[in-house]
């Protein structure tokens, strides 16, 4: 994504046409609207944002096409902090000029009954910043095209998968974020998007259902060839014959890249995350700049990655948004902090809010770890509640696998995996060189040891 920055307003030439340029003038004009109408109303700091979003959509059910729509949605969102530390927040579907300025009066109305806490601030002001992303003409044919290049492919190639639902999409959004402070962002980005669920049947066997996707740029090549769409029906379509887990024992699980960044959320949410650090209870709260992963593991959450989709440009609270590394060969580098957290803890600022993983792969394919795996499990997707703040943590193990010896023997149902998700982090046999690029994250499959897996 591009970054331009101006220290005077945004001018047309940034933009299209003059159709584009009087779309951010309009925005503009919302945000300014709001933003007097909360400082009028007692607001110290305030922050309006007004955004213009036009989604075109083709849905296919049980792999026919039944819907082609447009969609357009206007809204205004609003914060505002008053000089004892109060803050309230709102969103609104309405940009009629009454309904901002009675959407700021409701805005001011939630922060008079909060608590009130002087950690809650906005960043210091900044020269106005334009941001600009993706194909913002829609090329509905071709869109249309590759959809139904897919759900070709699939039949031919992939005889006893049913896509239950196929949504493709072209999204186009415009916005304006001004600032009591003086900092002005206008945002301009657009992207396509595939999501597809799914399932293998042959006779009265199914397999479980299952959802992949990706965000992407470009058309220029087929929806299949991107992100893990291809590997995904392949597992699927593996599935429908399974059989329970045997016994119980200790051994590796080879995670797929999607499940992988569903782990890494759930890692942050239990030792790197607001929460958890302002109330104390994350085992990590003293481990910066020690070792709380194995050496192999490198991420780093960077929305600026050029295989990352209509990334994060800045925060709620008005800061430009950089990459930065999380864990670097094993070694806690940087919590996952918000301003606010920052500053109720002393610990520093995260430089983005985002999760946009990008994790550095190792040096075997996905094969070669296999054939390294004496028994242990694939997995597609994990189906669980939260660890507990120690990370402990049990959780039913979906779209899985049985490996024996180096081979992949059959799928399970019903298979249970418990273990510690601190431990776990710890315990990383291998990376692989294989990477997933699904526009959200970068991740390769990565596989665990001395995990307890049993029938459910």
């Amino acid at each position: 994504m591009e970054k331009l920055e101006n220290k005077a307003r945004l001018k047309p030439e940034t933009t299209s046409s003059p159709l584009q340029w009087a779309k951010f003038t309009t925005l503009e004009h919302y945000t300014r609207l709001g933003l007097d109408a909360l400082k009028e109303g007692g607001a110290d700091q305030a922050r309006c944002v007004a955004t213009r979003r036009v989604t075109r959509e083709i849905s296919a059910e049980a792999g026919e096409f039944s819907l082609y729509r447009t969609l357009f949605d206007d809204s205004v969102s609003y914060m505002a902090i008053d000089c004892d530390g109060r803050r309230g927040t709102l969103s609104q579907n309405s940009v009629d000029e009454d309904d901002i300025r009675a959407g700021a009066a409701t805005c001011l109305a939630s922060a008079q009954a909060a608590s009130p806490d002087k950690d809650w601030q906005l960043a210091p002001a900044l020269p106005i910043q334009t941001f600009e992303s993706g194909p913002h003409a829609c090329d509905e044919s071709k869109l249309f095209h590759r959809s139904q290049e897919l759900l070709a492919m699939i039949r031919d190639r992939f005889p006893t998968i049913m896509v239950e639902s196929l949504t493709a999409t072209h999204v186009s959004s415009e916005s304006c974020a001004n600032y009591s402070t003086g900092s002005r962002f206008f945002t301009r980005e657009s992207l396509y998007g595939i999501s597809i669920l799914f399932s293998a049947h042959e006779g009265t066997k199914t397999s479980s259902f299952f959802g992949s996707g990706v965000q992407t740029y470009t058309l220029d090549r087929p929806f299949i060839e991107m992100g893990s769409l291809e590997a995904d029906l392949i597992m699927v379509s593996e599935q429908i014959d399974t059989q329970p887990m045997d016994r119980a024992f200790e051994g590796t699980v080879l995670m797929v890249p999607d499940c992988f960044g569903d782990l890494l959320h759930t890692v942050i949410g239990t030792f790197a995350s607001d929460s958890v650090l302002i109330e104390n209870t994350s085992l990590w709260k003293d481990k910066l700049g020690e070792a709380v992963a194995s050496p192999v593991l490198n991420i780093r959450i960077a929305p600026s990655h050029p295989d990352i989709v209509a990334g994060e440009r800045f925060s709620a609270e008005g800061y430009l948004s950089e990459d930065f590394t999380f864990i670097e060969n094993g070694i806690l580098k940087q919590f996952c902090l918000s301003d606010y957290a920052s500053r109720k803890t002393g610990l520093s600022r995260a430089p983005n809010q985002s999760t946009s993983f990008v994790v550095q792969g190792g040096d075997a394919s996905v094969e070669s770890i296999i054939s390294s795996i004496e028994r242990g499990i694939l997995i597609g997707r994990v189906s669980g509640g939260q660890p507990s703040t120690n990370g402990d943590f049990s959780a039913v193990a979906k779209n899985a696998f049985l490996i024996e010896k180096g081979k992949i023997a059959h799928a399970l149902n019903e298979t249970m995996i418990n273990g510690n998700l601190a431990e776990l982090l710890l315990n990383v046999r291998a990376l692989s060189s294989d990477i997933v690029k699904d526009g959200g994250s970068v991740l390769p499959w990565v596989a665990f040891d001395n995990v307890l897996i049993s029938g459910k």
